[in-house]
């Protein structure tokens, strides 16, 4: 996936077949980010993003991240970029590099499991997680954090997130539905019925 910022071209990509600490890959990134209590020969990982910056179409900068845990794709929500820099989802982590050099400014778990996408809130960035919802500063620090009944996946294809107005709307596996404001209160909460409790009432 390929984004135009300023003069800079950056694709985000994953990388699957990529193996950490091999000369047998492909393409060889100058940077390289993974936990070090998992360095090890031929390290893999569960999630392997890269993110390739070009100038004028000159590649100036590249680095690949690798990480252990809930796996993560790369799509339209799975980064952010702006203020010369990329926050990007890796399994439970969210990295945030400098852009155009891709140091590291700073990498943190969130969700336990995984983080599956990251949205724009006011000021801050909102994380739909596996079982959270948080709300953190750019500087990666929480604001807040709500938790429902289950996870954040629904398998009946209800959108389990959602920014509207001023409010947030979410559907856990269940079909829970919940309505935050921005805040992180909680203003409503709308169980499903199954059909035997219909009956009853």
């Amino acid at each position: 996936m390929k984004q135009q910022y300023k003069s800079f071209e950056i694709e985000v990509l994953d990388e699957p077949n990529y193996i950490f600490n091999s000369v047998k890959n492909l393409r060889q990134y100058n940077k390289v980010f993974f936990h070090e209590d998992y360095y090890q020969e031929s390290f893999n990982t569960t999630s392997k993003h890269a993110i390739i910056i070009k100038e004028f179409e000159t590649e100036i900068s590249n680095a690949i991240i690798g990480e252990i845990g809930g796996a993560t794709g790369v799509y339209d929500n799975s980064f952010i970029i702006e203020n010369d820099k990329i926050w990007i989802c890796v399994c439970n982590k969210i990295y945030c590099l400098e852009i155009p050099s891709l140091e590291l400014i700073w990498q943190k778990e969130f969700d336990h499991f995984t983080n599956l996408s990251i949205y724009k809130l006011e000021k801050d960035f909102v994380i739909h997680g596996e079982l959270e919802i948080l709300r953190i500063t750019r500087e990666g620090e929480i604001v807040w954090r709500f938790g429902g009944r289950d996870i954040w996946i629904n398998p009946e294809g209800k959108t389990e997130f959602n920014i509207e107005d001023n409010v947030i709307r979410l559907f856990d596996f269940e079909s829970n539905e919940y309505v935050l404001d921005f805040d992180g209160n909680q203003i409503e909460d709308n169980p499903r019925l199954v059909s035997g409790e219909i009956k009853k009432k």
